[in-house]
């Protein structure tokens, strides 16, 4: 399998995308159970859309909106979104389930929201509430390993992205006037700059055009608040749906190709040399500094310098070391099964370096390249295949257990064939430096193919949505060595 086949980011991260959303936040308390906390009063009101990809129905989309009762004395609104998305690779089919549920007060204020997705592979979970003023509660949980919970501190009366039809729904006509506020992503973990047009009324209903990270989705809401059309990424859309229609499924190598960077004058053969620079046009996102990576802005672009590392033998504080030897979401460091193998691979070893070649390697040749997704280490070594993003966690996970400090990177690797860079995942591991590895592609150390965008633990998968949503246009360009 070519490179270009293996080298789309997540799966996970991905169809995240089609599920971006938005909405508001209030003070609760009790068990993090948000759904036994909702008591509906009157019949639910639903509205049921086809997911399509140009003419293809691809998938079907359930929206609903139902009045009730929080806590036994607050009046709330619950917003619900079912999708079914069928999806392909290479001639297989597989199915994307998710839920998203969310239940706001009558001056949109977030009491709860749950989520859940389910690749066949695994299911992820997250379910949130408010555990005080301007802080919420989350529970990750996935389809193997323990729940991971963490505490989200957002500035006070913030809107928080869960109930964005709610909110459009209750603003008052102000046809081709453009607003601009912060929202607060839940599952990123921090605010982002959105912005909305109202087109006023349609035959579809109400049209608003919404933009955030340079990403724009057009959303049509009726009189009683539900979605009645959605224009989303990548040409995909959700409206009435009719019969006897022709279903087929979502090629993911379509998506992989327009979620691709254009690139500019780049050499075929970039992986062999020693040194390369970049000029990053039409993004207002900057990568991290780092190394063997120096990033500078230049007029109206982003320059970055790329080395291709070498192994030193330096010191470093031990506190930011220790850090990333923690058992991590996903990482499963507590398992009997991950310890013994990263021990079985590492034996006789004492240089971090010369211990994680071994386990990237390991990882390399034992994992079949494929693009099934998987939530945990475990869940991958049980597999035994997986995209870039199930190799980089596995190794990760190897890494720490045999001691050696390890982190993921996040960012694009350059294809030759497409003359493109696609988004990608690999590691970065401590020997004296920060040093990038790439497990997928066979690459101990990655050289100057690799543009970082994003590093740190499992979900920091998160901080690389900038750079895709803001897809509109940016391009990587070849400045020379």
């Amino acid at each position: 399998m070519g490179r270009k086949a293996l080298a789309g980011f997540s799966l996970f991260a991905v169809f995240l995308i089609f599920m971006t959303d938005v909405g508001c936040r209030r003070s609760t308390s009790g068990p993090l159970d948000p759904a036994s906390r909702f008591s509906p009063s009157s019949e639910g009101k639903s509205r049921d859309l086809g997911i399509y990809s140009g003419d293809v129905r691809v998938g079907d989309m359930r929206f609903s909106r139902r009045e009730g009762i929080w806590d036994g004395d607050v009046p709330a609104t619950e917003l619900c979104q079912n999708i079914l998305l069928r999806v392909s690779f290479n001639g297989q089919t597989f199915s994307l389930k998710s839920e998203q549920r969310a239940w706001a007060g009558t001056d949109l204020d977030l009491l709860g929201s749950v989520r859940w997705m389910d690749f066949g592979a695994g299911r992820w979970e997250m379910k949130v509430q408010e555990a005080g003023k301007g802080r919420f509660e989350a529970v990750h949980k996935t389809s193997v390993g323990k729940p991971d919970r963490e505490v989200l501190d957002l500035p006070v009366s913030t809107l928080v992205s869960d109930i964005i039809p709610l909110f459009l729904s209750r603003q008052p006509p102000a046809e081709n006037s453009r607003r601009e506020i912060a929202i607060f992503d839940l599952s990123l973990g921090r605010e982002v700059p959105f912005s909305w047009t109202d087109g006023g009324q349609t035959e579809f209903g109400r049209l608003f055009t919404l933009s955030f990270w340079g990403m724009e989705e057009k959303i049509w809401i009726d009189p009683e608040g539900l979605v009645v059309r959605e224009e989303m990424l990548l040409g995909v859309q959700a409206r009435e749906a009719g019969e006897g229609e022709p279903r087929g499924d979502l090629a993911l190598e379509s998506v992989l190709s327009m979620a691709s960077v254009p690139a500019v004058g780049v050499p075929e053969r970039l992986k062999d040399l020693e040194e390369a620079t970049f000029a990053l046009e039409g993004t207002t996102r900057l990568p991290p500094q780092g190394r063997w990576q120096e990033v500078s802005v230049q007029g109206d672009r982003t320059v970055v310098r790329i080395s291709r590392p070498m192994v030193e033998e330096i010191e470093g504080p031990k506190a930011q070391r220790d850090k990333i030897l923690s058992n991590d979401f996903a990482l499963d460091l507590d398992s009997a099964r991950i310890l013994a193998l990263s021990g079985q691979i590492t034996r006789g070893m004492e240089d971090p370096w010369e211990k994680a070649v071994a386990v990237c390697r390991w990882v390399h040749e034992n994992l079949e390249k494929s693009m099934k997704e998987s939530f945990s280490a475990l869940q991958v070594l049980g597999a035994g295949e997986g995209e870039c993003q199930s190799h980089s966690l596995l190794a990760v996970s190897l890494c720490r257990a045999s001691g050696v400090h390890a982190r993921f990177a996040y960012g694009v690797v350059f294809i030759p064939e497409g003359e493109v860079f696609l988004f990608h995942t690999w590691v970065e591991v401590y020997a004296g430096e920060w040093i990038p590895m790439d497990p997928t592609f066979g690459d101990f150390p990655s050289g100057v193919d690799h543009l970082i965008l994003a590093v740190g633990g499992y979900r920091d998968q998160f901080k690389i949505f900038p750079f895709i949503m803001g897809m509109g246009g940016w391009r990587i360009a070849y400045v020379g060595p």
